[in-house]
């Protein structure tokens, strides 16, 4: 196994927002949540020219709705309105702004804007603080969730091949809810040795890692999960990507499925590592819903180069 420092990470960071500028001639998509970090889009719009700015709000689990004309509403399970959404915002770089949106409405358009061939960077901005659960136990250090909606598909990422139990190593990213692992361990009943379970390490903070094993405690240890536990940057797609290549690399003739819990950025490298090994990955989504006001506070600006991690990706089956 190659040492994260000896790989190429495509990523700026930004410690001060305000020094990113996007591009002249560019598209910026976004969405605004309860979350001040997300409401970094408006401050950018304020003092960027020559840049479309579009707004985006998630909308059922079958669209998101715009207020870009023409793209009021549109769809996301099927490639072509997602095609034709892409293609009018013409031929300069698209930021897209994964902050403020939804994992069913984000990776979808991760896929596209990947497929259209143009410069394409994904924006994060990280919480400055999770917001404290009121009575924290061993699974809920954290106020994060209201409810799980449960285990479905995110649109353009269904996976049809159904394997068996023994060809699957399920990879689960971590946060700080346990009772969504044991949900998803309950849901997708993997064999206890072929779970991988990732944390971020370094976390957005330094206790933050060591607050991830602890929430979800319980169920490692009622799988003895945990001697297969595995890191990557918490902020850092590529590196969860090379960390999924190595679980890959030790099980090659293994479908891994993957189990988003934790931060965006995990989500991000894992719909990449999807994108380029097609059927060799599944991604499962619990479909939570988020809390009100879940973080407080804007930490650092990450600004990912997709386009030029993973070039123009061989179109998928729709």
């Amino acid at each position: 196994m190659k040492p994260i420092s000896e790989r190429p990470l495509f990523t700026r960071d930004f410690e001060d927002p305000s020094r990113f500028q996007p591009t002249a001639g560019s598209s910026y998509l976004y969405g605004v949540t309860s979350e001040p970090r997300s409401e970094f889009a408006l401050s950018l719009l304020r003092r960027s020219s020559g840049v479309r700015f579009v707004e985006i709000r998630d909308g059922d689990a079958a669209a998101f709705e715009t207020n870009f004309p023409g793209f009021e509403r549109v769809p996301t399970r099927r490639r072509a309105p997602l095609q034709d959404f892409v293609a009018s915002l013409g031929s300069g770089t698209i930021y897209l702004d994964i902050t403020g949106l939804g994992h069913a409405t984000w990776a979808p358009l991760v896929r596209i804007c990947l497929e259209a061939g143009q410069p394409f960077r994904v924006i994060y901005l990280e919480p400055d603080t999770y917001n404290e659960s009121p009575t924290p136990d061993a699974g809920q250090i954290f106020d994060l969730s209201e409810r799980i909606d449960g285990i479905a598909p995110i649109p353009l990422f269904a996976s049809l091949n159904d394997r068996a139990e023994e060809d699957i190593c399920f990879v689960p990213l971590l946060g700080f809810e346990g009772v969504r692992l044991s949900h998803m361990l309950n849901e997708v009943q993997p064999l206890a040795k072929k779970i991988y379970p990732i944390i971020g390490v370094p976390g957005f903070r330094p206790h933050y890692p060591l607050d991830a094993y602890l929430g979800n405690a319980t169920p490692l240890e009622k799988y003895k999960a945990a001697r297969n536990l595995r890191f990557a940057r918490s902020n850092c797609p590529f590196s969860l990507f090379y960390t999924l290549e190595d679980i890959r690399d030790r099980h090659p003739s293994q479908q891994l499925k993957v189990g988003l819990i934790g931060t965006k950025p995990h989500a991000l490298g894992a719909i990449l590592f999807a994108i380029a090994h097609g059927d060799e990955v599944e991604i499962v989504y619990d479909n939570v819903k988020r809390k009100v006001g879940r973080t407080a506070g804007t930490a650092r600006c990450l600004v990912y180069g997709v386009s030029d991690f993973l070039p123009r990706p061989r179109r998928a089956a729709a």
